[in-house]
This record gives structure tokens, C-alpha cells and sequence, in this order.
């Protein structure tokens, strides 16, 4: 409020006359001089020569400017510019405290009861905050010369840059409120001393259960700083965590420290088989993983954590058939495969925590499995010639993604990653048997039953049998350049080739297919595409850490070919109550077997990711469809206006003329916010910045070719990035005819 004050006296004889005197402590000159606008020319002069200099220069340069000359000498004393104080006008400071006392009581009818050192500190604190900064001081006093809860944070952030950046004074008043706020006396200490300390006092309080207001109010602002988060982790590093075991738990929840979560989590592992001590660290559990603020370790994980801890197989017991069983595992059962994939991945190596979990998962699903398997033979495929049918019936424009080894709880990892602006129809379908590639790639593009081991000749087969020209193209290389295409047939082999090479190393890469997936559906449907369906050949099971005990062994007499999760033979075997037989000619064999269990056979080379075998997360894959949902309101329509003219320019530039609608009068149709995107073959080499045009605007931008001779101009939402509009503009290039 100091600053706003001056700068009204000064404004105020500015407003009348271009010249303005002021006089004041030298104390306080450089505090002045650092409040007033740029628009204006600032001197400062001390004595009679300095005052003749500043005339003249004012005279012969700054005529027409508005000049603001400090000073420290009295108004009487004053030489050449004293006609400059009495002519145009002068703002009298002198004492900075007396001022402040008066402009106080004059402004707000409150008397000061500060020191003059309270009050030069008050000065310089008040400085970007209102007459409310005041008014608590008349009330309240020495005490709220300084926020501490919001001071503190850039002091802990850099001490010495902002010990540098305040004047001396303010800096002693401000370290005696700072030990008066720790409790203690004033100890003379470097800044960064005092800083560790503070913050030392502040975190430390988190780890004894409840911390006391004043430290928990800093911490929460702390915490959900981006500016200061910096030195947040910087103190928590620096600050010993290594509790016991009877003060672990009495940690806050929102605490700040890796290290504490770390210990947390070890614990949990250890008490894994004990229910009664998880469940006694469940409400804690809940606190830390919903907190608002803070810092959190693997967020993530801890949502993960709690999805498996949490699980209730109580309603596995009342499932009586296959169908009720499919329901269960897509509704609730996926969910801890993703929570058991979530934590394999970032374990994985870590023997000691991974064997617990794996443990506790098998233990999970187990009695599901004996339900699926109880039930089984009800099991249907139903994916047989599924894209044939999908195109067939598609009304629109469609896209379709086939992944390979996209299991059905990652699509459920897609589908979270998609805004609520698209609609999602959650289906599923049931793959053939086995379920490797080549088997269910061909049932996916055939409806014959044919295995067909060149994907070239799938997609042949598909084109033909729908009767639709379709454009083939791998995921990860859709552009612009297939938006034109009515039914885009996205090939997406990332997991299932990346897997069975790398096993359970392949899971740290999930995350980011998922997000790959995720952002092509958003582009897709933001460039014309009424639906995009996503499915697979078939999902996966992850066996984990395995000993020769856990995997299945069988003697099978004759021809016999042995995969990770199923086996094939010539002839049939002797019935086993631990196996399920199909009859199905492949080559030269013709019968299946499967493990009623989901440990694998024992068969050379590595385990980890595999396929083929009977578990739903194996069989069971995702047939989703995303539309856009119809928006209720309409925004403003925004077109190129000048799309002739974009064709055959002679020259490095061409100007693009964006032309709003007139709107319909409500708050959605009154401006847009848009982005123009710059595509050479498909792909996007420049953009322009954002662009706000309003209703009924017209706005010419002007861009270059940028060394392209052709090239098309898309028109997004800055938002939604939803299309808008797209023109193609190109370059002729101009030839010299030496003057003919």
C-alpha cells in the first residue's frame, strides 16, 4: 500500500504539470525510486551541481516527458530546480516514519503504534498489498509486520537472494519474527543456516502424527507450490527419516518424504499374510493416497496398492456360471491385474518385494480361477470375422486399432486416459482358442476359420469380404495425411512384440503404449472420424517369479508340440482331471490340452509374458468404441475466408484470413481460442501461436512457406483440438526470364 500511496501523491502533480519534486530521507530514496512506472524519467540529485546538471538535461532532452526528481534537501535549500518544486509541484516524504503515521491516519483514520524501525520495515512490506496490511497492523501491532506462513516460502527457497533483495533492517526484524515464530531467541546465523533450521522445524513436524498449525499451514502452501516445490525436495533429501518401528505409523498422512513411504511400504510387504495388521494400516493407507496436498511417492502405486489390498472376493463365491464370471473379472477382477502389472513394473528385479505380492495375487485370484474353470465349458468364441462385421455395419467414417496382446484391463487403462468430452461403448468379446497370433489375427480378419499366417493376405481377405476400400497403416504412423481415409485400419503390435522379447522388462513401456493409443483415438476422432474401435487378437498373462515347482509338467507319448501355456499332439492323451482337452486339427496335429490353473508348463527358454493358455486375461479382449458425445452448446464457428487465394502465391508468404461467425449473443459464441497447424504429407512441421478471434471478427495472419511448396493449413481448437477447418495453400515458384 507505501507504493500505491506515492505514487498517487506523485500522480496526482504529474496529472496537473510534467515536473514533480520529491523530497525525502536518503533512507528512503532508493526505496522511491524502485515503486515509480516506467513511463516516467527519474533523477536523483544531491547538491547544487547535481540539481544544474538535471536542469539542463531536462530542458534540452525531456521536454515533453514526465520527470520525477528526488532529493534529500529541504525544499528551502533547494537551488536550481527549487522553481521545479514551486511551479509544478513537489510531494514532501522527509521522515518516512512521520509520513507513514499521517497517510495512515489520513487514509484509513487509524492511529500507528509501531517504532520508526517497525515502521520503515512496514513500509517496505506493505508494497503490493492493500490498506487490509494496515488496518492489521493498527490492530494487532509488531506482529504482523511479517506473514511468516508466506514470507517464509521464498526465504527457504533462496535465503541469500532474498536477504540480497530487502534492505538490512527489514532483514533483522524479519529473522528476530522468524525465531520468535520457531519458539526460541534470536540467534545470529548465516541465512542459510537459519533456513535448514526452519525448514528442519517444518517437516520434521510431519513425521509426530498431528504437526501443530502454524507449521501445517506452511507445509500444505508448500507442498502445493510449483514455484518452491524445488526446494522442497532439496530440504526432504536433506532431512534423516529413518524412523522406528513404534513411531513409523505416526507419521501424517500428507507427509513429504520418500524415504517414509518407502518404509511404509517394506512394512506392508512384511505383513502381507497378516490381515488384521494390514487392516489396522488401511485408514492411513486411504488418508496418504487421497491427500490434496503434499508431495506423494508413486501416487500411483499407492492407488495400485489399495486396489489389491482393498479387494473383496466375496462375490466369488456366488458366481454360478461362465457368463457371471466374465461379468465379475470385466467389472471387478481386472482391476487387480492392473494393480499387480502396476507393481511387477516398477519392482521388478526386487525379489523381495515381488515374491510377496505375486503371492497375495495368486492367493486373490485363485478362487476365480476354480469358477472360470468349473464353468468353461460353456466358453464361445465370438470373434471370429469381427472387423468384417465392424466395417460392414459401420454408418460413418470408422477407425479401427487391432492390437496385438492388448489385454482387456489395458484397454481399460486407454479408456481412463481419454477425456469425458468422448464417448465410450465398454464392450468385450471372447477370442479363439489358442490364443496366439496367427490363430486370432486370422479369426479378426476372416470369417472362414482359416489360419492365414501373412497379415498382407488378411487384410486382403478383410477388404474384399466388406466390400469397403480400407487403408491399412501402423498406429504409431497414423498423421493428417489418413484423415481423409473412410475406414483406417490402425495395426498396433507394439505389446505382444516388445513382450516376448523382453518378458517382464516390457511392462515399464505399457504406460507409454497406452498413452500412444489414447492420444490416436483423440486425434482420430478430432479429424472427421465418427467411431474408433479398439481391439485385439488376445491378452496376456504375467506368470511372475518362478520356480521349477511352480511350473506344470506332463508326460505326453507321441508327436507333441509344448508351448508355455498349451500343448499340442498328434494323438490323444490319457485324461487328466488337472487338464482340458480340445479336439482341433492344426498341421500335423489334432488335439489341445490346457492347464486348468494358470501356472505354466514347464518348457525351455524364459517366463514371464505369455499367451495361449485359458484365463480370461488371455481370452477375454476389448471391443471398444469412442464417438464424440454431441455437445449441447454451440461454439463459435471459425472459418478461412480467403481459400481461393492460397493456390499458386508467388513468393516465401501467404496470409491466411480467419473469419468468425456473428455468434448467437451467448457466452459460448463470443470468442474462440484457435491454432493453425502447418502439414507437409501428413505430417505437422510449424504451428502458429494461439489465436482469440471474437464474434464476427476478422483476423489476417501472415506465416512462410518455410521451404515447402505445398502444404495444408489446419484450423484447431486451441482446446479441444477439435478441426475446425483445413486449406491447402501453395507456392509457384516465379522464373527469371532475363528481361524478356
Amino acid at each position: 500500500m507505501f507504493d500505491k500511496w506515492v505514487n498517487q501523491d506523485i500522480s496526482d502533480v504529474l496529472a496537473r504539470r510534467n515536473r514533480v519534486v520529491v523530497i525525502a530521507d536518503l533512507y528512503s530514496l532508493d526505496l522511491l525510486t524502485k515503486m515509480l512506472p516506467r513511463d516516467v524519467t527519474v533523477f536523483i540529485v544531491a547538491g547544487a551541481l547535481d540539481e544544474l546538471a538535471c536542469k539542463y538535461t531536462v530542458e534540452k532532452n525531456h521536454k515533453s516527458d514526465k520527470v520525477v526528481i528526488f532529493t534529500a534537501t529541504t525544499r528551502n535549500g533547494l537551488t536550481f530546480i527549487r522553481d521545479y518544486s514551486e511551479t509544478c509541484g513537489y510531494v514532501e516524504i522527509g521522515n518516512l516514519e512521520s509520513w507513514l503515521v499521517e497517510k495512515v491516519f489520513q487514509e484509513l483514520g487509524l492511529n500507528m503504534t509501531l517504532t520508526a524501525e517497525e515502521l520503515k520495515v512496514a513500509a517496505h512490506n506493505s508494497i503490493g498489498k492493500g490498506k487490509e496490511y494496515w488496518e492489521e497492523l493498527c490492530r494487532k501491532g509488531s506482529d504482523r509486520l511479517f506473514d511468516i506462513g508466506t514470507d517464509i516460502l521464498p526465504f527457504l527457497n533462496d535465503p541469500a537472494g532474498y536477504c540480497a533483495s530487502h534492505d538490512e533492517s527489514v532483514i533483522k526484524v524479519f529473522f528476530d519474527k522468524v525465531n520468535t515464530w520457531l519458539g526460541r531467541e534470536t540467534i545470529s546465523q548465516p541465512p542459510e543456516t537459519l533456513a535448514k533450521e526452519v525448514a528442519a522445524k517444518i517437516l520434521g513436524s510431519q513425521l509426530d502424527g498431528e504437526p501443530e498449525k502454524k507449521y501445517l499451514d506452511v507445509y500444505k502452501k508448500w507442498g502445493d507450490s510449483k514455484k518452491y516445490e524445488g526446494s522442497l525436495q532439496k530440504y526432504c533429501r536433506e532431512i534423516p527419516t529413518q524412523l522406528q518401528k513404534p513411531e513409523l505409523w505416526d507419521a501424517y498422512a500428507a507427509h513429504p518424504f520418500d524415504s517414509v513411504d518407502l518404509q511404509w511400504f517394506t512394512d506392508l510387504i512384511a505383513h502381507l499374510p497378516d490381515s488384521n495388521y494390514i487392516n489396522s494400516k488401511m485408514p492411513l493407507i486411504r488418508a496418504r493416497f487421497k491427500s490434496s496436498h503434499g508431495r506423494q511417492w508413486r501416487k500411483g502405486l499407492w492407488g495400485q496398492l489399495l486396489q489389491l489390498l482393498d479387494f473383496d472376493r466375496a462375490k466369488i463365491r456366488g458366481i454360478s456360471s461362465l457368463n457371471e464370471a466374465i461379468t465379475y473379472y470385466t467389472t471387478e477382477l481386472y482391476l487387480a491385474d492392473t494393480a499387480i502389472r502396476s507393481i511387477y513394473e516398477e519392482f521388478w528385479g526386487d525379489e523381495t518385494v515381488v515374491r510377496p505380492f505375486q503371492e497375495y495375487y495368486n492367493q486373490l485370484v485363485s478362487p476365480f480361477l476354480h469358477k472360470w474353470f468349473q464353468y468353461f465349458d460353456d466358453y464361445r468364441e465370438n470373434q471370429k470375422g469381427l472387423l468384417i462385421d465392424t466395417v460392414r455395419s459401420a454408418q460413418g467414417r470408422i477407425a479401427i486399432i487391432v492390437g496385438d496382446g492388448i489385454s482387456y484391463e489395458i484397454s481399460q487403462g486407454v479408456t481412463a486416459k481419454i477425456g469425458d468430452t468422448i464417448k465410450v461403448d465398454n464392450q468385450y468379446r471372447c477370442c479363439g482358442i489358442p490364443s496366439i497370433t496367427e490363430n486370432n489375427m486370422s479369426l479378426l480378419y476372416r470369417d472362414d476359420g482359416a489360419v492365414e499366417l501373412v497379415q498382407s493376405r488378411r487384410e486382403a481377405y478383410l477388404a474384399a469380404q466388406a466390400a469397403k476400400r480400407i487403408e491399412f497403416v501402423q498406429l504409431e504412423e497414423v498423421n493428417f495425411q489418413h484423415a481423409e481415409a473412410d475406414v483406417l485400419l490402425c495395426s498396433c503390435k507394439d505389446i505382444d512384440d516388445i513382450a516376448e522379447k523382453m518378458q517382464h522388462k516390457a511392462l515399464k513401456f505399457i504406460g507409454e503404449i497406452e498413452n500412444m493409443i489414447a492420444d490416436k483415438v483423440v486425434f482420430l476422432l478430432n479429424n472427421g472420424f465418427q467411431e474408433v474401435v479398439l481391439t485385439s487378437d488376445h491378452g496376456f498373462v504375467l506368470t511372475g517369479i518362478l520356480d521349477e515347482s511352480d511350473k506344470a509338467e506332463v508326460q505326453f507319448q507321441g508327436n507333441v508340440s509344448k508351448a508355455e501355456r498349451y500343448i499340442r499332439t498328434t494323438d490323444r492323451q490319457s485324461q487328466s482331471p488337472e487338464l482340458i482337452e480340445y479336439r482341433q486339427h492344426y498341421k500335423e496335429f489334432n488335439y489341445l490340452y490346457f492347464a486348468r490353473h494358470i501356472k505354466p508348463f514347464k518348457t525351455p527358454g524364459e517366463y514371464g509374458y505369455a499367451h495361449g493358455g485359458l484365463s480370461p486375461q488371455e481370452l477375454i479382449i476389448p471391443f471398444v468404441t469412442f464417438s464424440p458425445k454431441t455437445s449441447p452448446l454451440q461454439e463459435l464457428h471459425v472459418s478461412v475466408l480467403n481459400e481461393r487465394e492460397l493456390i499458386g502465391i508467388v513468393g516465401e508468404y501467404f496470409a491466411i484470413h480467419l473469419k468468425a461467425a456473428e455468434g448467437n449473443g451467448d457466452i459460448f459464441t463470443q470468442e474462440r481460442k484457435v491454432q493453425l497447424l502447418f502439414i507437409d504429407q501428413g505430417k505437422q512441421f510449424n504451428k502458429s501461436d494461439i489465436v482469440t478471434i471474437k464474434a464476427g471478427e476478422l483476423i489476417k495472419k501472415e506465416f512462410s512457406f518455410d521451404g515447402h511448396l505445398a502444404i495444408e493449413v489446419i484450423v484447431v481448437d486451441a482446446s479441444s483440438r477439435q478441426t475446425l477447418t483445413k486449406v491447402s495453400a501453395m507456392q509457384t515458384i516465379a522464373r527469371d526470364l532475363g528481361g524478356l
